[in-house]
């Protein structure tokens, strides 16, 4: 009887572990989407969770960017990235992807922009 109030209390507490871990799995793909200071033009919203059904490689971004909220405003202040170094990186890859046929984000500025 007692061994199996303790295999139980086990599966419980494995259980509850499980599901702590598997929420904070889920935590690693970053915000859905995240707002970005967009300066005189208006806040952009990127829609982080779209690229991440696009996309199977995070590096191209990633690599320039780390993994961390308000980096790309951090770096700013740091002076590690200029002005408009993340829009162009983004204009590319749009552009990128249209000349392929594909469907692809904005290449003009209020298409990211929102007043």
């Amino acid at each position: 009887m007692k061994t199996g109030i303790i295999f139980r209390a086990m599966i419980i507490s494995g259980s509850i572990l499980l599901s702590a871990v598997s929420s904070g799995a889920a935590d690693d793909k970053g915000a859905e989407s995240i707002v970005l200071n967009g300066g005189s033009l208006g806040s952009i919203t990127f829609p982080h969770a779209v690229h991440q059904g696009i996309f199977v490689d995070c590096k191209p971004c990633h690599d320039l960017f780390p993994k961390e909220a308000k980096v790309i405003d951090k770096m700013k202040a740091e002076g590690k990235l200029q002005k408009k170094n993340v829009m162009n990186m983004c204009i590319k890859c749009h552009k990128d992807l249209t000349g392929k046929g594909q469907t692809a984000g904005p290449t003009v500025c209020m298409g990211c922009h929102k007043k």
